[in-house]
């Protein structure tokens, strides 16, 4: 049987949308943005659904309607054999073939050149092809019931409300059985009723099949584009967390190494000597994260850390290892070191920096500034834990992805805090530390 086509998907025009162009509206809207076209002769409206119909009709779509729709003619031969063997004069079996010959052609391109056209013109269609069978009535009588079998297929092609396709069958199958009662016509009827509710409770079963293959590479489509969305952001935000901490160390370096040009030539050296190793290793970092292959170590950014910290002037006071935290924690913490550190040297003016690391914890601290009163315009070492910066939304992404929180606030140290932990572990790590104490 034939295959129903997509409508919204391939012309983008569903139920209950405005017209298309061509129609009143739109022309309108187009005479009063264009003055000098408003004699131009206005196309009818059945011409515009005529250009849209035959465009539709020659898609390349609608060629498996077409070959579905030739298939299900053949069985049609039954019909024309049934006129021109059944009829006793010529007259009326030139006349039944003539009609039959825009009833056949009706139901291989009706519903192609309607896909995708309002509700309300479908169901025109689908009304006038229905309509149409009555002029065999007077020629073939009960037999004209075998026709609705097509009528059946076209309607629940063309309909794909399922209250509207369960109204079209009742009446295309209680009908023939009323006729059959009050005629004795019995048995005819009641043969073409059940094949009338079966082909178009088929073509019923086909286009919901259709059009949950369509949702489904849909729904592929919107999860491929989302997944294209998740990998930029990712992406946008390693390139903050690797570019953002290094050269902030590399401008305080160099102002520093400005400053000591004159002063002492040697330590500025030393300093411009940092800056090119800085400065090739966040190259090494960028070339890493754009092949997908960079690794975070914890060890190495506390080291890291303790360098950038003693080129601002700010004491640092850090763990001596990175292996007392757990294992599927390091690569988050290494993270969090990096932005707080970071942090700390471009906005805080403090004097000391804190981390301190447990298993499932990690806090940085300073004596800085802390963070701004609310209100306030004067940037802080954080805004908050509903900033919207792009260092501690990457932050609070990638601890969400480790089943970890991030949180800001006030450290006892007069400054500032990030802090970083695993719920139900962090619990634990306190008890423990309490009953070290």
């Amino acid at each position: 049987m034939p295959h129903a086509a997509d409508t919204a998907d391939r012309w983008g025009v569903a139920d209950g949308d405005a017209p298309p162009p061509g129609d009143t509206v739109n022309d309108m809207d187009a005479i009063a943005r264009h003055p000098q076209s408003s004699t131009t002769p206005r196309t009818a409206p059945w011409r515009s659904w005529w250009s849209r119909a035959w465009a539709s009709a020659r898609n390349r779509n609608a060629r498996g309607w077409y070959f579905g729709a030739c298939f299900g003619l053949i069985y049609q031969v039954i019909m024309v054999i049934s006129i021109w063997t059944s009829m006793t004069t010529l007259s009326q079996q030139l006349l039944a073939t003539v009609l039959l010959v825009p009833f056949y052609a009706g139901f291989l391109l009706l519903p192609p050149m309607n896909w995708g056209e309002r509700r309300s013109i479908r169901l025109t269609v689908v009304g006038l092809y229905w309509a149409y069978t009555l002029l065999f009535f007077p020629l073939l009588g009960a037999d004209t019931f075998w026709l609705w079998i097509l009528v059946g297929a076209v309607a629940t092609t063309l309909c794909e409300e399922f209250p509207v396709v369960v109204t079209v069958i009742a009446v295309l199958v209680a009908v023939p059985l009323l006729y059959g009662f009050v005629t004795d016509f019995i048995d005819s009827t009641f043969i073409a009723a059940p094949i009338i509710f079966s082909v178009a409770a088929m073509m019923y079963g086909i286009n919901v099949q259709i059009k949950s293959l369509r949702e489904l590479k849909q729904a592929q489509g919107e999860m491929a584009r989302l997944a294209v969305v998740e990998e930029r952001a990712r992406f946008s935000r390693d390139m903050h967390d690797i570019l953002g901490h290094s050269l902030t160390v590399v401008t305080v370096k160099s102002e520093l190494a400005r400053r000591l040009v004159t002063l002492d030539p040697a330590r500025a050296e030393e300093e411009i000597a940092d800056i090119e190793r800085l400065t090739r290793a966040a190259l090494a970092d960028l070339r890493s994260a754009v092949t997908g292959y960079r690794e975070l170590s914890l060890s190495t950014e506390l080291a890291v850390a303790q360098a950038s910290l003693a080129s601002a002037n700010i004491q640092a006071h850090l763990p001596q290892s990175a292996e007392t935290a757990a294992p599927d924690l390091r690569e988050v913490f290494g993270w969090v070191l990096r932005e707080g550190v970071t942090n700390v040297i471009r906005h805080s003016g403090a004097k000391n920096c804190w981390v301190e690391l447990t298993r499932s914890t990690m806090e940085v601290s300073d004596d800085g500034r802390g963070l701004p009163p609310a209100g306030s315009t004067r940037s802080g070492a954080w805004e908050g834990e509903d900033c919207a910066g792009n260092g501690l939304q990457g932050l609070l992404e990638r601890a969400a992805a480790a089943g970890a929180r991030v949180s800001t606030g006030a450290s006892a140290h007069g400054g500032a805090r990030l802090l970083v932990e695993r719920a139900g572990e962090a619990a634990v790590d306190r008890s423990g530390e309490r009953a070290n104490a």
